[in-house]
């Protein structure tokens, strides 16, 4: 799914401005890191994208619709394309491995059939097929944000979207659970994972967008294209 955001601005009741006057395009099936300082506005970024927020001014536009102005009743058919992971995994502790990524099929009716192949398809994709019946606090920091991924792509979402999955988790991890979000987007989605890892992001090849206080600060389509240029430089 393309996404587009126009001119887009939130000021927060307490007069704080989440974004102002942010304008991008992501293509379908791109891959986007967003990046920034604490406050910059990449949180709101996504909360609008998700209709957790509406913006004060501008537009967001999926696929060509205002998804700003949509009704209530029908934001639950628009959440079905979108996948969302978070720092904070919000794993249910009283079920299994298997039930926590199964939660949004349910939700949504899928024939517990139809629903098992996906479950078992999503945690193979993250290595975690052969712990599908323990409990989330049987598992590792890691292994439960693994969990979280698998819980958002189960769906199969035509967006993915990722807001720090990487904050609790040591370098090593921290680099594997980018490579997961690479290989899911390969497959097709949109992807877009806010990270204030800038070290991290750098080294891989895809589009960084810094934010700064709400507004753009830059927009640079492949950090290898950045990296090769100063290299040149350099030698020169």
């Amino acid at each position: 799914m393309t996404i587009e955001f126009h001119q887009v601005s939130k000021r927060f009741d307490n007069g704080i401005d989440g974004l102002r006057d942010v304008s991008a395009t992501f293509e379908e099936g791109s891959m986007t890191f967003l990046t920034g300082h604490s406050g910059a506005g990449k949180s709101t970024f996504l909360k609008l994208l998700l209709c957790l927020e509406r913006p004060t001014r501008g537009q967001v536009l999926v696929n060509g619709v205002n998804v700003t102005q949509l009704k209530p009743s029908r934001l639950p058919h628009y959440r079905r394309n979108l996948g969302a992971v978070f720092q904070d995994h919000h794993l249910l502790a009283h079920r299994s491995v298997f039930d926590n990524v199964a939660i949004p099929l349910r939700v949504v009716g899928m024939r517990e059939r139809d629903l098992a192949k996906r479950v078992r398809a999503a945690l193979s994709a993250v290595g975690l097929l052969e712990r599908d019946a323990m409990s989330p606090g049987a598992l590792s920091t890691g292994e439960q944000q693994r969990v979280g991924i698998a819980r958002a792509v189960a769906s199969r979402p035509k967006i993915l979207l990722a807001d720090e999955p990487t904050g609790n988790l040591d370098p090593g991890l921290s680099r594997s659970i980018m490579g997961l979000f690479e290989q899911f987007n390969q497959v097709g989605p949109t992807v877009i994972v806010a990270s204030h890892d800038v070290s991290l992001i750098e080294a891989m090849d895809h589009r960084i967008i810094e934010l700064s206080n709400g507004s753009i600060l830059r927009d640079e389509e492949y950090a290898g294209d950045r990296a090769s240029f100063e290299s040149g430089v350099e030698s020169a």
